[in-house]
């Protein structure tokens, strides 16, 4: 079941918008079921806070981008990775109780604004909107599940879309040393994603009482910004790059 809540403060200069996202809201609950709420930020208290926190952060990074304010981009978190609703109101879309996306993000160059993507999702509905989200990683996932060797000999499939307490992993893999991989899929792979598949890596050693250096990590990704290489060797993180090949 999906729902979506919608986060704001009272006294920030956005309140016309409010409204609207709230309209916008209660069309997509009434054509496509998905419940909602509207929380003020200012009636929170700070564990709460810290919780919304961390379900932005938990989101998969190649869905939700960056959510980091920088220079003229408002987005969720501020320069100082604080709710940003003073100056934008904040949506949050669960699924069954897992947070899958968060409006506003900055996926590539992207800007997701929150009035643009309620309109789409009203439009097309949750499901044609999730479908679209997971183009690279659903693919990969199957063929990670068909033929795991295709990263290293002797991987050995486990599971995918596996909640491990910090988030939720993409695939676990067997290595044939024993070691769980676990691995995070990327069309892009940025400093974010190396923090995300550390945050999984640690859940699942801390689910299963081991130590987290027994955990691989991997980020396989169609592409990489320059500071991903730098990040990934400093967290011990392996990264891949998918890559095609002419046959015939």
């Amino acid at each position: 079941m999906y729902k979506f809540v919608l986060y704001y403060e009272q006294k920030a200069p956005y309140q016309d918008r409010v409204k609207s996202i709230a309209e916008t809201l209660d069309k997509i609950r009434g054509v496509w079921k998905a419940d909602s709420s509207v929380v003020m930020v200012e009636t929170m208290g700070q564990t709460e806070v810290e919780r919304v926190k961390d379900d932005i952060r938990n989101i998969a990074p190649q869905v939700r981008g960056k959510i980091v304010s920088a220079r003229n981009m408002v987005l969720p978190l501020s320069k100082n990775k604080n709710l940003n609703s003073k100056n934008t109101p904040i949506v949050m879309l669960y699924r069954d109780d897992r947070p899958v996306n968060v409006y506003p993000h900055m996926l590539g160059t992207a800007y997701s604004e929150i009035e643009m993507q309620l309109s789409n999702i009203l439009k097309s509905g949750l499901e044609a909107h999730m479908t679209a989200q997971s183009l690279l990683e659903e693919p990969i996932q199957k063929i990670l599940a068909d033929a795991p060797s295709i990263l290293e000999e002797g991987m050995r499939f486990l599971d995918a879309n596996k909640d491990v307490g910090f988030g939720v992993a993409d695939v676990l893999l067997q290595d044939s040393g024993g070691r769980v991989v676990v691995v995070e899929i990327e069309t892009k792979a940025t400093e974010d994603a190396v923090a995300q598949v550390s945050r999984l890596a640690a859940g699942y050693a801390s689910q299963n009482n081991f130590s987290p250096e027994n955990v691989r990590r991997i980020i396989l990704c169609q592409s990489y910004d320059g500071k991903t290489v730098k990040a990934c060797r400093g967290a011990v993180v392996e990264l891949y790059r998918l890559t095609s090949e002419k046959v015939c």
